[in-house]
């Protein structure tokens, strides 16, 4: 991951006509990291300059890489004794419950959704053993169709540029704000002498 993103930024600098297109790449891993990073304003900056079908192939193969990722770093942490308090927590096992009657298509929805925090879903795909390469499916199919509809927005509505920055700023804010209230809630983050509740995905 790191190699692409560092071959992305260097092709930025060779090709600068095409640069917002290459910086696009590490800033998609960030996006869709489990930093809560706001990361649907530059999909929808790059629906007004660049063709659909590239943007939209560009986020989803960058996301299928983070995702990789992500799935793996959560794999090795939930898999510590430190996270045994998470793992049998009342409101953990809940939601695998639920989790587990459509996770395939509860992954989907939460991929598309934006108001919908896909954070907490992969938890659950790691805690249920959820197959990576369904997992992955779930996000072409989830993410693409959000990428399409944010590209389309882009492509159709002419959004200034400072509105998009702000808009992504206030996100950003909203969602720290609402991290530091979960944080003060007892059941949530793994890994902390006390469980903390899980940060929205930005």
């Amino acid at each position: 991951m790191l190699g692409i993103s560092l071959a992305a930024l260097l092709l930025a600098e060779a090709a600068p006509q095409s640069a917002r297109l290459w910086y696009f790449v590490p800033f998609t891993f960030l996006g869709n990291s489990l930093a809560p990073l706001p990361y649907d304003g530059a999909v929808v900056y790059l629906g007004a300059h660049h063709p659909l079908w590239l943007i939209v192939s560009i986020a989803v193969a960058a996301t299928l890489v983070i995702e990789m990722w992500n799935m793996e770093l959560l794999a090795r942490i939930l898999a510590r004794d430190g996270t045994r308090a998470f793992r049998n927590h009342r409101a953990t096992q809940w939601s695998l419950r639920w989790y587990r009657k459509a996770p395939f298509w509860s992954l989907v929805l939460t991929c598309v959704l934006p108001l919908v925090p896909h954070y907490p879903m992969r938890f659950l795909a790691v805690l249920a053993g959820y197959p990576l390469w369904k997992y992955q499916i779930s996000v072409i199919l989830g993410r693409g169709t959000r990428y399409i509809g944010l590209v389309l927005v882009g492509a159709t509505l002419p959004v200034p540029g400072a509105w998009i920055v702000v808009a992504s700023l206030l996100i950003l804010a909203l969602g720290v704000r609402g991290a530091r209230r979960m944080n003060r809630v007892d059941g949530g983050l793994p890994g902390a002498g006390r469980t903390r509740a899980l940060p929205e995905e930005g």
